[in-house]
């Protein structure tokens, strides 16, 4: 009995399983979390993903333009009905599924109030000042979302990353004195008060990058659908809340005098924010949102591209200026490579991040447990028939 086979084979489990019961799931160090980083052939897939969405942001941003245009201001109003949409399927979509949140519901409402308000104050400033600064100062997210990633995902940042956005922040600076001295728009349109257009984007720019950072540890810690879900749901409640209390008047005056022209406007401006919220949490899994921030610097020459082109704009050499700037330091950033993080599943694989990976996992130690307990008992039989 001693010799078979069978006991021989058991044996040499048991050694697995105390071999495996001994080991203990360690947090990375610094050297293997950087073995993580994301490899280039992918990142580049990534990269080019998000210019689908840099294109669609671009989008959001001419049909705001043409909504300001046709003097249409209903902030609240324009990003409304994507919120909705985004509770409907995904809200029925969670149900189907018959699980129950993961997170306490008022951490989805903060992160909703952020969003609903960065879009609102977003839209607003195209009321105020031009597209291309909108474009532009809307990067001002790209140091909120460093800060919060430092101090709520653990990111650590290199000195380049560091100097790549420091440029970028030069850049916005000379745009906020651009936009202050020329006083104009590239719309048809002059500038109401660019400077307080300005500080509008800043202040939802802000408020973007609260919220980026909640949707990046959802995505990647809990659930894209339930976030998407709970996204939309408290993204319309507070929408439709604040739309009724600010811009109930102006809603009916649009019903019952709005062209066909300003409803396709707005038709476009939802598609074109739905695409975004539909795409940005899948590609979030495998990146981060000051990658995403810094990819999306892009929208800015594509907003140039369709300022000269569509409005008949003549920018100042200080936008170009500005421009290059904010472009150098994306350059700089890039190169760099993306920020390690220890507080993400997306870097911590002994994180488990959906509840059939945990089931599984119990399922399997509970089976080797099983297992190891079974050697033993037939290793004591076989000592005491010794």
């Amino acid at each position: 009995l001693l010799s078979s086979p069978m006991l021989v084979d058991r044996k040499m489990g048991d050694a697995a399983a105390e071999s495996w019961e001994g080991e203990e799931l360690q947090s990375p160090s610094r050297e293997d979390v950087v073995d993580t980083i994301i490899p280039w052939k992918k990142r580049i897939k990534i990269a080019l993903m998000w210019q689908g969405v840099s294109v669609l942001l671009t989008g959001t941003a001419v049909f705001s333009q043409l909504l300001a245009d046709e003097g249409v201001n209903l902030p609240t109003t324009q990003s409304f009905l994507n919120y909705l949409v985004l509770g409907l399927l995904f809200g029925s979509k969670m149900y189907l599924r018959g699980e129950s949140p993961r997170e306490p519901w008022w951490k989805y409402c903060v992160i909703a109030f952020c969003d609903v308000q960065g879009n609102f104050l977003l839209v607003l400033a195209y009321q105020y000042t031009s597209i291309i600064s909108v474009q532009l100062l809307d990067c001002f997210t790209i140091p909120v979302v460093m800060i919060l990633s430092c101090k709520l995902l653990g990111a650590r940042y290199r000195r380049m990353h560091l100097v790549g956005a420091c440029t970028a922040l030069v850049g916005l600076c000379m745009l906020v004195t651009a936009d202050s001295i020329e006083g104009r728009t590239t719309s048809t349109t002059p500038a109401r008060s660019p400077l307080l257009g300005d500080m509008l984007v800043i202040t939802g720019a802000s408020l973007y990058g609260v919220s980026n950072i909640g949707q990046e540890f959802m995505v990647k810690e809990r659930d894209r659908i339930e976030f998407l879900a709970h996204l939309g749901a408290f993204g319309a409640i507070i929408s439709g809340i604040q739309m009724g209390a600010l811009e109930s008047r102006q809603i009916r005056s649009l019903i019952l005098n709005g062209s066909l022209t300003i409803f396709i406007y707005f038709i476009g401006f939802n598609l074109c924010l739905l695409g975004m919220y539909l795409s940005v949490p899948v590609i979030l899994e495998t990146s981060s949102a000051a990658f995403m921030n810094l990819s999306l610097l892009t929208a800015d020459f594509y907003s140039l591209v369709v300022a000269l082109l569509l409005f008949s704009a003549k920018p100042s050499v200080l936008y170009f200026a500005a421009f290059g700037i904010i472009v150098s330091g994306l350059a700089i950033y890039n190169v760099t490579g993306d920020a390690t993080s220890t507080s993400t599943s997306n870097n911590r694989p002994y994180v488990l991040r959906t509840p059939s990976e945990e089931e599984m996992s119990e399922a399997i130690i509970a089976t080797r447990t099983s297992q190891h307990r079974s050697y033993k008992e037939v290793e004591e039989m076989n000592e005491s028939i010794a």
